[in-house]
């Protein structure tokens, strides 16, 4: 085995199941770099340079009150730095700039290694709005703009399904519609299956640059799906890819496991589907039984009913469900990909309208251009095959407004649930 692949191996591989370099074969290094290699022509530069890229706005607390700034450069930048300058009425005061160091992990991909860097907002004002850049002189990023919220009277988000295919020739459009038509829109949910690879550079180039104005100024909630993991030979899953963990630093339990964070009156619980469901369900069950938040929104990928033909996901309905029918009342929606379709519905035992449904509410959709075969199936109220779509979702302490839009722009769905 060469010394770069083995080196690959160390630091992207991190976590409780790790693979030792004796037991990645040849084969399946072999399989791991036919899935990381680039296209032959690829649409857009994606090796690291001293300029930053892939900024990325992470919650860490409740309510944002401490935001991760996430961001890539190439090995020769050893230390970063966030500029930070609060606005007034009509401009950003140079003399009220404030500087925040950084932290930098290493990734490495099979041709090169980069720095993965992160520094902590905190201390942000409610309805203030910030500029800010990342970087190191002279090597800077564009400054960004970023309105810290109060989340006291509504909640506002857009909620993204499965990208994986088509990232940047098909989604990216979607995304850039999406901020233009609810730039009031004040998080992001993305659902898993971002890209293709777990561990394709490139990949996770296309991503993060076909969601730049997302990522770049709203915080960003995400759970993971199948494809961000490395799988061996068998196809079983055998880590989560270190492009994730330093994406999105949130308060794991472990490696991607769940976590909770509150905005106001929302509680929003992310669960990882792809592993320890068990162990998962036994920890959703203490959550939900001390939420005293008027709405609770569970986010995670594998749906617990599928909108595909022939897919059925034993494990949610077995360790997930039951706790779901357990405290129904607390739950508003429950937000899922995975079935690359568009479903939504409900319990067995629910008000069937399509306009103002009883909760909790299950969703399924997908964002790139991968279709799976739809099956109308009882738990829907609303199916459409073959769409990619975005949502934007308003919540308030008395109801739920969601809306979901074609990559046309149509009105693909709309309901109202109300407590």
């Amino acid at each position: 085995m060469k010394t770069g692949h083995l080196f690959f191996i160390l630091l992207l591989l991190t976590g409780s199941c790790r693979l030792t370099a004796q037991e990645v074969s040849p084969e399946l290094q072999a399989k791991w770099d036919k899935e990381s290699s680039e296209p032959q022509t690829p649409l857009l530069r994606y090796v690291p340079s001293s300029l930053p890229d892939r900024i990325t706005l992470v919650p860490l607390s409740a309510g944002a009150k401490e935001i991760a700034v996430t961001w890539r450069t190439d090995t020769t930048v050893k230390s970063g730095t966030i500029e930070i300058i609060p606005g007034n009425s009509i401009t950003f005061p140079k003399d009220r700039r404030e500087r925040i160091e950084s932290t930098f992990s290493v990734v490495r991909y099979k041709d090169y290694p980069m720095h993965y860097h992160k520094a902590v907002l905190r201390n942000l004002f409610p309805g203030n709005i910030y500029k800010y850049r990342v970087g190191n002189s002279p090597q800077w990023s564009a400054w960004h703009t970023y309105k810290h919220e109060h989340f006291t009277d509504t909640i506002s988000l857009l909620y993204f399904g499965d990208t994986q295919n088509g990232i940047y020739n098909h989604a990216a459009k979607i995304y850039k519609q999406a901020i233009r038509k609810f730039d009031r829109a004040k998080l992001a949910v993305y659902i898993g299956d971002l890209i293709n690879h777990a561990n394709n550079d490139y990949e996770w180039t296309e991503w993060h640059t076909a969601t730049d104005d997302v990522n770049t100024s709203m915080p960003v909630i995400a759970t993971p799906g199948n494809h961000e993991y490395l799988k061996d030979l068998n196809g079983r899953k055998v880590q989560l890819s270190a492009y994730w963990t330093s994406t999105f630093p949130f308060s794991y339990t472990w490696d991607a496991g769940p976590f909770y964070l509150d905005f106001g009156f929302v509680r929003f619980i992310v669960l990882n589907s792809n592993e320890k469901l068990d162990e998962q369900g036994r920890w959703l069950d203490s959550v939900l039984n001390e939420t005293t938040q008027d709405w609770t929104v569970l986010v995670w990928h594998h749906p617990v009913f599928s909108g595909a033909r022939n897919r059925v996901n034993k494990g949610l309905q077995e360790n997930w469900l039951p706790v779901i029918e357990k405290y129904r009342d607390k739950i508003g929606l429950v937000l899922q990909g995975h079935d690359h379709t568009y479903a939504r519905g409900g319990l067995p035992e629910r008000n069937k309208s399509r306009t103002h449904p009883s909760y909790p509410v299950f969703t399924v959709t997908v964002t790139g251009n991968k279709f799976y075969d739809l099956e109308t199936q009882p738990w829907m109220d609303v199916a459409v095959p073959n769409v990619s779509s975005y949502q934007y979702i308003e919540i308030t302490k008395d109801k739920i407004v969601y809306k979901a839009y074609s990559e046309t722009d149509h009105l693909l769905d709309e309901f109202e649930i109300r407590k």
